[in-house]
């Protein structure tokens, strides 16, 4: 494979993945890591992707939002073990924060005969779904409404996290970074999400393994900061090596 069909192919493999991770790929087309890390940094230069550890990512994937729709139809059996672990945190008499996203819906599905809890959510669907539950209050932050999304944002959402307190926060992400943390497409959710964790006696990070490697515009918080991780089985092994060495707390399901 010449130099320019393998810098094309590398964009179109980024495109139908999300990202690139340079051992995986230099097996896959039988170039040496060296020959792939070269290559990722002339993409970079032409702003073509966006350099991770160990990879890269497309430079669209910094500020996309994709829609609930297209959410709820990823990793779904990921996203229900997840679910199951998670429900096991929360005890009668909790006030939980469930932020929006379709991980935490499926917290919202597991925890619906829960009796003598309150829930605090920016999530539309997830207030809506709950709301049906005798043995649960809930309460929707407000705030503008997200098209498609279906998530409150703004000054109203963040002026109601400050006046409340919460036993747990359950938090999503779409990218996570070992070294930069997790990070956001928006300023405005990054600043939800943190008021979140500062409203929260304890924060834990519920997302499935598609999401690691990946950083996006705004920060949220650094992976030390969250007093647990709770994702799937399918995180490099390195990876998790690294987070435990960094006294990063992670649950694997």
């Amino acid at each position: 494979m010449l130099q320019a069909e393998r810098r094309a192919y590398i964009i179109e493999y980024m495109k139908d993945k999300g990202k690139v991770v340079i051992e995986d790929l230099a097996k896959e087309i039988d170039v040496s890591p060296m020959t792939i890390r070269r290559d990722l940094d002339y993409l970079e230069e032409k702003n073509k992707i966006i350099r991770t550890h160990g990879g890269a990512i497309p430079v669209e994937s910094l500020h996309e939002e994709i829609s609930y729709k297209h959410k709820k139809q990823k990793q779904i059996s990921q996203k229900i073990k997840i679910a199951e672990y998670s429900s096991t945190f929360i005890k009668e008499g909790h006030t939980i924060i469930l932020d929006a996203g379709t991980t935490t819906m499926e917290i919202a599905k597991k925890i619906r005969n829960f009796k003598n809890i309150n829930i605090i959510t920016t999530d539309l669907l997830t207030a809506a779904y709950l709301s049906k539950s005798k043995g649960i209050k809930v309460y929707c932050t407000g705030g503008m409404v997200q098209n498609e999304i279906g998530a409150c944002i703004g000054s109203k959402a963040e002026e109601f996290l400050n006046e409340v307190y919460a036993d747990i926060a359950f938090i999503g992400t779409s990218s996570v970074d070992i070294e930069r943390g997790i990070t956001s497409p928006t300023m405005e959710k990054a600043m939800l999400k943190k008021k979140m964790i500062e409203s929260s006696d304890k924060t834990i990070l519920v997302t499935d393994s598609t999401k690691f490697g990946k950083k996006s515009f705004s920060k949220i918080c650094n992976l030390e900061d969250l007093d647990l991780i709770i994702s799937d089985d399918g995180i490099d092994e390195n990876l998790i090596k690294k987070m435990k060495e960094k006294d990063i707390s992670i649950s694997i399901v």
